[in-house]
């Protein structure tokens, strides 16, 4: 082998065998490793093997409390006993709102508790409308007297 050969393999042997020996020999450093600098923290924040699991939250935390249930319960049956009493009344005021009964003059009702008013005999309107006096009509018209009637010519 030519000597610059043989000095390649003696310094390839120094370094990967390196002095084996004196390492094993050696006591751990225990001087304390100097503080990382800001690059280094923000490489090793987005290093995904240095991520920390989140916590995850528990269904506790998101269940009401038996005091809660018992408030919501008790509102509940409040709430739902207000509704139907509110819905009671507006019932009853809508049918008698829209009671056809109420709706009709008070002289056209036939089970009406008030008299109805007296027709009266005489007035400006009935003698404009009808100039001729009011026949007797207790004497009942048969044919033959309407047969007997002067012709209109």
């Amino acid at each position: 082998m030519k000597p610059h050969c043989l000095t390649a393999v003696f310094l390839f042997g120094l370094l990967a065998f390196g002095p084996v020996g004196s390492l094993a020999a050696q006591p751990p450093a225990t001087e304390p490793l100097p503080a990382p600098s800001p690059i280094s923290k923000m490489m090793n924040g987005l290093n995904p093997a240095n991520w920390k699991m989140p916590k995850m939250p528990t269904m506790d935390r998101f269940l009401p409390t038996k005091a809660e249930k018992d408030r919501v319960i008790t509102k509940k049956n409040g709430l739902v006993q207000e509704v139907s009493m509110t819905a009671k009344k507006s019932w009853q005021r809508t049918k008698d709102t829209l009671n056809p009964m109420k709706l009709i003059p008070a002289g056209f009702r036939q089970n009406s508790t008030s008299e109805p008013k007296p027709k009266s005999e005489g007035g400006f309107f009935k003698s404009l409308f009808s100039p001729f006096p009011k026949k007797d009509d207790t004497a009942k018209n048969s044919v033959t007297d309407w047969l007997k009637q002067d012709p209109i010519r």
